[in-house]
């Protein structure tokens, strides 16, 4: 395996003289909003977190052997400089704000605590009692205390805020040693951890929360000498090859939050994969560290970065394994169905091809993944409006060769009032008196029938009659379209209907996707009402035609060299 360590190390040596000038900032009224704009806080808004996020780097840079400013008081002073200065931005209860939204924020406290104090433990194992280590040393315990105490009684929002909040208070408890950190975690913990048999947390959340749950659990599983916590990262990791698209992107289309459907690397979990290779002495998290970080070089190295090189500082018998483990590459057909979540992912890496089908919240149903270029599908029928018109299957079943996806929506109109109303006033009106009558439903199946280097998908409405529906089947522009009659180059934005026969959409020289079995009918497509809006970074082929309905198309991913 790689020496990660030499690398990180020699990477913060390398920023260290630029970390030192921060503290410039602090009352420099010019310059400061400008820096604070340029992405180095929330939405250029005023976060003192800013300033103590470098004090791990300059404790790291302090104690490490080999740093060009090794016990350099000078480091001790610039951090203590920057803790003092996040301080005065914390409220009396101990919180602090996500400016964007939240306010005296216990969740923002727990991301700051477990971004600022993890070299914490440096000075507590090596401190030689200087004035400055000791000045330091008091500081950090007197503002976890009143961080810890903010955590600890001013409550959460999400799931994964539990854990980052369980994280901080395991730093603070650490520390101060105050019992109420303790048991705030045991409360956590008394709920159950919500990472299931498979790996999945509850958000699903492959391009955020997973990250955060993870960086959680190993602050957890080390702060408070619990090794039972790494469980779930390792879990976590282990589900992470299943999601995996050909060009590093993880699949998002499962994820409840803000990042389904978004395109997201595998590169966050670089930190996860590299301790746990260690730890473990998992040849294939060794492989995955190495192979991540020979993609995307420096840039995997984050806010968590001083939590690794401080673990790896303080045991070096974690660094000794660099050497002893052979990295091995997971398989690379890693094909499942999580029924937990309802998604099914197939791999079929000698076409470097991957499938998803699911039954979720996303409007995408199915998706290919052929390289780094991607087409996705989704359904929809001009059914009462939204949330009735979209497809987002309720099941998914496995089935001989595929899948099949069911959703059934009903949808209605309100009767009159048995009695007069107390009001005429229609919104003081009491509407759970009147009933839902003349209820239509609208049933689909859609059964995905897999191939070698593609899927057939077989398209079966029914229920009120003459619902006019649309499937569509959008891919990223910059590749050529041929059809039997047209030849183009589409734009972003653009949408085209296929009436009938097939489609070609090259996107690159050799490697195109066939589309065969268009239908066409009517132009309520792209405007429909109640469907989710077209991507207008994609271009969308669609077909279109009205229920009773009978359809099949079949989409493959193809090359012009065998």
């Amino acid at each position: 395996m790689k020496n990660h360590y030499e690398r990180i190390k020699q990477y913060l040596f390398g920023s260290i003289e630029r970390y030192l000038n921060i503290d410039d900032l602090m009352n420099d009224a010019e310059r400061l909003p400008i820096f604070l704009a340029t992405g180095s806080s929330d939405q250029g808004l005023t976060d003192g977190s800013t300033f103590a996020s470098y004090m791990s780097h300059f404790i790291l840079a302090y104690y490490m052997e080999g740093s060009p400013r090794y016990r350099d008081p000078v480091l001790l002073e610039k951090a203590y400089q920057g803790l003092c200065h996040y301080e005065s931005y914390i409220h009396e209860d101990g919180s602090d704000d996500l400016l964007s939204t939240n306010f005296h924020d216990p969740a923002q406290t727990g991301f700051h605590v477990h971004a600022i104090y993890p070299a914490t433990e440096l000075i507590a194992r090596f401190s030689k009692h200087t004035p400055e280590e000791d000045r330091l040393f008091e500081k950090i315990k007197e503002v976890l205390k009143k961080s810890g105490h903010a955590m600890a009684t001013l409550g959460f929002h999400t799931p994964n805020h539990r854990w980052v909040i369980s994280s901080g208070l395991a730093i603070a408890y650490r520390y101060t040693g105050e019992k109420e950190f303790l048991d705030a975690i045991e409360g956590f913990l008394m709920e159950g951890i919500d990472c299931d048999e498979y790996g999945e947390y509850t958000e699903r959340s492959t391009g955020s929360y997973n990250n955060i749950c993870n960086y959680s659990f190993m602050i957890m599983g080390y702060f408070l000498d619990r090794e039972e916590f790494f469980e779930y990262p390792r879990r976590n990791l282990n589900l992470m090859y299943k999601f995996i698209e050909p060009d590093y992107t993880v699949n998002t289309l499962n994820s409840t939050r803000w990042d389904n459907g978004g395109e997201h690397t595998i590169a966050p979990y670089y930190p996860y994969y590299l301790l746990l290779a260690l730890i473990d002495k998992n040849p294939e998290f060794a492989y995955m560290a190495d192979a991540i970080h020979d993609k995307y070089g420096n840039s995997v190295f984050d806010f968590r970065t001083p939590f690794v090189l401080t673990l790896l500082t303080l045991h070096p018998e974690l660094v000794a394994r660099f050497d002893e483990i052979t990295p091995k590459a997971p398989a690379k057909d890693q094909t499942c169905f999580l029924p937990n979540s309802r998604i099914a992912r197939i791999y079929h890496p000698e076409r470097n091809l991957t499938m998803t089908c699911l039954a979720s919240r996303s409007p995408v149903f199915f998706q290919m993944n052929y390289g780094a270029s991607m087409l996705q599908v989704r359904f929809a029928g001009s059914f009462f409006g939204d949330p009735h018109s979209q497809f987002r299957a309720r099941s998914i079943t496995p089935t001989a060769d595929g899948f099949k996806l069911v959703c059934d929506e009903n949808a209605g109109y309100r009767s009159q009032f048995d009695e007069k109303p107390e009001t005429s006033n229609w919104r003081k009106m009491d509407h759970s008196k009147r009933q839902i009558i003349n209820v239509q439903n609208f049933h689909t199946e859609i059964t995905i029938h897999l191939l070698d280097d593609g899927a057939t998908l077989d398209i079966e409405t029914c229920g009120c009659e003459r619902i006019p529906t649309k499937l569509e089947i959008s891919m990223q522009p910059g590749g050529k379209l041929f059809t039997e009659s047209i030849m183009m180059q589409p734009k972003a934005g653009d949408y085209l209907f296929l009436r009938n026969g097939n489609a070609q959409y090259f996107v690159d020289g050799l490697r195109y996707f066939e589309i065969d079995g268009g239908f066409g009918e009517h132009w309520n497509a792209e405007h429909m009402r109640g469907a989710f809006p077209v991507n207008p970074k994609k271009f969308t082929v669609a077909m279109t035609t009205s229920t009773p309905q009978k359809s099949s198309v079949t989409i493959r991913a193809k090359t012009l060299m065998k």
